[in-house]
């Protein structure tokens, strides 16, 4: 590893005051500066500062300004409710089915919308949440309102977005919103996320539910818009990401790159799922709501246009991430013969990671992309041009 945190509680403390600060600073002006907030998020989001609103603000999902957010946030939620009601509730698709029962193989719905359902409701029952250690939010994704609420989600992005359509994956991208807007509804911090649970279900309800789900739909469209070639046909953003992921890995180990060569151990299916996923399957809730403080930021920071989505942003910062967390185990991998890395890269072992891992992995992955962003000759085996 290239660094690590030797810092001690009593040093972080007041580290951690002064940030409250400056968050609490930034997030009281009655419009609020996005790159300043961007800067302090990139660091990772503090108890007592609502992760929820800092991550509506930077997705430009709230309004930066105080005066426009309710009214902004009525009218996009009103706005989901509408496309629910269209799109899903008055889906044949959905009609022709009783609770509980199972997908019929014909009906007079859309066989399009008739394979998207049945595919959603194929791949909710088997989402899980790795909770880590002393993170009770596991069982909540198994609520039945939460597996609803995913439905619903899912299918009405699905049918707006035909070119990508529902693709294996997008179950587990939307867990971080499902946790942080719910977190928002229990007192908004990290302590709220820490405690949050299936009872709280019994604490919302339905109105404040609709408008969790509204506000999850919205921030994962959000998202989804700047890595869309990632789930369109052949998902060329994902070959993208993987091919880049694999000259990295190159250069900075080396001895773990020719292990797995010689093993015949290609990381693609495994990159394949960290990168659909976002690392949500891969990464305790906890670290993984860090590494999305992170990349949200930095998308926020570089913008979401064409030119940027290759060159910076959530896309980017992700591959260098990736690339740290292979070489985090590169030792251990080195040891073993094929059949034992495909056992292992199946089901990492990181129930015990902290947040404080996860800095130390973001902080390797900022050296990384300062050094070879904007020199992408140096992950390249092709001799430099002659002058």
């Amino acid at each position: 590893m290239m660094c690590s945190n030797q810092n001690s509680v009593g040093q972080q403390q007041p580290v951690l005051s002064r940030k409250n600060r400056r968050f609490d600073q930034t997030l009281a002006a009655e419009t609020v500066d996005k790159k300043t907030l961007a800067d302090l998020a990139w660091s990772g989001v503090p108890e007592g500062v609502s992760r929820c609103e800092v991550w509506q603000m930077l997705l430009s999902y709230r309004p930066l300004t105080r005066e426009r957010r309710a009214e902004a946030l009525q009218r996009k939620r009103s706005e989901y409710g509408d496309l629910r009601k269209n799109l899903y509730e008055q889906s044949l698709a959905v009609q022709s089915l009783s609770k509980g029962l199972s997908m019929p193989e014909s009906t007079s719905s859309p066989d399009a919308e008739v394979s998207l359902l049945r595919q959603i409701r194929k791949d909710l029952p088997r989402t899980r949440l790795r909770s880590g250690t002393l993170y009770p939010a596991e069982l909540l994704v198994e609520h039945p309102r939460i597996q609803a609420l995913m439905e619903r989600v899912l299918f009405v992005w699905a049918v707006r977005q035909p070119a990508s359509g529902y693709v294996q994956g997008l179950n587990d991208v939307l867990l971080p919103f499902i946790v942080v807007c719910l977190s928002q509804r229990n007192g908004g911090d990290h302590a709220s996320e820490e405690r949050l649970n299936a009872e709280i279900l019994q604490r919302v309800d339905e109105e404040q539910l609709a408008e969790v789900e509204a506000d999850c739909y919205w921030c994962i469209t959000k998202i989804l818009s700047e890595i869309f070639d990632h789930y369109t046909h052949g998902q060329p953003g994902i070959q993208r990401m993987v091919h880049r992921l694999k000259e990295i890995i190159r250069r900075i180990d080396a001895p773990l790159t020719a292990h797995l060569d010689a093993q015949g151990m290609d990381l693609l299916h495994v990159a394949f799922r960290w990168m659909t996923c976002l690392m949500v399957r891969e990464l305790p809730m906890p670290c993984c709501l860090r590494l999305w403080d992170a990349l949200i930021a930095e998308s926020a920071l570089h913008g979401a246009s064409i030119v940027d989505r290759v060159s910076a942003g959530f896309e980017a910062l992700l591959v260098y991430f990736c690339a740290c967390f292979a070489a985090y185990f590169g030792a251990r991998l080195q040891a073993m013969d094929f059949e034992a890395m495909t056992f292992f890269l199946q089901q990492m072992p990181t129930d015990s990671f902290t947040e404080a891992e996860v800095d130390v992995l973001l902080g390797e992955a900022y050296v990384l992309k300062s050094l070879f962003q904007q020199a992408p000759r140096h992950l390249s085996n092709d001799p430099q041009p002659s002058a």
